[in-house]
């Protein structure tokens, strides 16, 4: 299982033309569903005035990859999908672009369409400079007190990151990061420190 992705190092901004009609790709990093949502907020209210902002996001990698997109009123699969392909075929995630269409006076029809966002996001897609990262998956190990340093341990020796340690009435929540490639040894690791008292889930949760 590979924990490396690539996504972008920085936000870019491409203007290109399509006939009489001028789109703009608005690229950016985003590590959540929240993050991909505020920048599409950002960009709609920024090109209010736009005759469209669709929009299209990857985020995570494998089967826990989650991808989304929108046509924004554009007819069905038009911009969305083409836009979400450029991002699949560019190799990246953890990215969200907003393609912007101030429309020109002449259609492009559906097949025109699908070709103007595909370019778009691929002019933006190209602009970026790519990073080579490691994916850390969300973690939340439910244990008893007297275990809490053991668990600790357990996630630096997995290359891991301690996010927060919450003490409760009846034990304590760790909430760490895990390398992906680590998870499963991980959790048999946890499972043999703890003798099965570890209660180990993906994702952070308040407990």
């Amino acid at each position: 299982m590979s924990d490396r992705f690539d996504t972008i190092a920085a936000p870019v901004r491409v203007k290109i033309a399509v006939g009489a009609c001028r789109f703009f790709a608005s690229v950016t990093r985003t590590d959540s569903e929240e993050e991909a949502k505020a920048f599409i907020e950002q960009v709609s209210h920024e090109f209010h005035d736009a005759t469209h902002n669709a929009y299209a996001y990857k985020l995570g990698i494998g089967d826990l990859a989650i991808t989304r997109q929108s046509d924004a009123a554009e007819p069905s699969g038009t911009a969305g999908p083409p836009m979400l392909q450029a991002i699949e075929q560019a190799g990246l995630t953890n990215i969200t672009v907003v393609g912007t269409r101030y429309f020109g006076g002449v259609k492009l029809g559906i097949g025109g369409l699908i070709r103007a966002y595909r370019s778009c996001a691929e002019a933006g897609l190209a602009d970026a400079m790519r990073v080579r990262e490691i994916f850390y998956q969300p973690v939340t190990v439910s244990i008893s007190y007297e275990l809490v340093g053991a668990v600790l341990r357990e996630i630096e020796i997995c290359d891991g990151k301690i996010d927060t340690v919450k003490y409760g009435e009846h034990g304590a929540i760790v909430l760490a990061l895990l390398p992906l490639a680590a998870l499963p040894t991980m959790q048999i690791q946890m499972q043999e420190t703890t003798r099965g008292k570890a209660d180990v889930s993906l994702g952070h949760t308040n407990g």
